[in-house]
């Protein structure tokens, strides 16, 4: 009896316990900010890491997603001043440029490349006229990583006439 006693009291003295709630918590936090995003300082000239300031109400936005190996935008683009929202959605870096087709001249491109999930807003005033996005990264423009869009002056709307 005096050994079960022994063995009991031994037990008894290294029992598992659950953790609280309050220490679940603060597991669950730390874990939620270190999967954060990862912003970049904001570079010289028009381009910044995101979160975006409320641009001017006249400025147009347009969402360009970067993915292996597509360029996500929209087929027309406002000309004028515009507000690009890039996203680099794949698991590799991008980059991307804009390159006038009548002249075949790149009029724009990034600074630096996109890491991936990173997030960028540029301002740009772009003319009327045909572009090409293209990713020219590693070899991602021949794996058709490149789409073409139209910069078209916006019209008033309600003031034209049918004739």
């Amino acid at each position: 009896m005096t050994s079960e006693t022994t063995l009991s009291k031994r037990y008894a003295s290294k029992r598992y316990t659950r953790p609280g709630p309050i220490l679940l918590l603060a597991a669950f936090t730390f874990i939620l900010s270190a999967c954060g995003e990862r912003g970049t300082p904001p570079s010289s000239g028009s381009e910044t890491a995101a979160p975006v300031a409320e641009a001017d109400a006249e400025e147009a936005f347009v969402e360009i997603d970067l993915d292996e190996y597509n360029v996500l935008m929209d087929a027309v683009v406002p000309a004028g001043p515009v507000t690009l929202r890039l996203a680099n959605r794949g698991f590799e870096e991008h980059n991307l440029l804009f390159v006038v087709l009548e002249s075949d001249s790149t009029v724009w491109e990034t600074e630096t490349r996109l890491s991936p999930g990173e997030r960028r807003t540029v301002t740009l005033d772009l003319e009327a006229g045909e572009y090409r996005a293209v990713c020219d990264f590693s070899g991602h423009e021949g794996r058709g990583m490149l789409v073409n869009f139209v910069v078209e002056e916006e019209t008033p709307s309600g003031g034209g006439s049918d004739g």
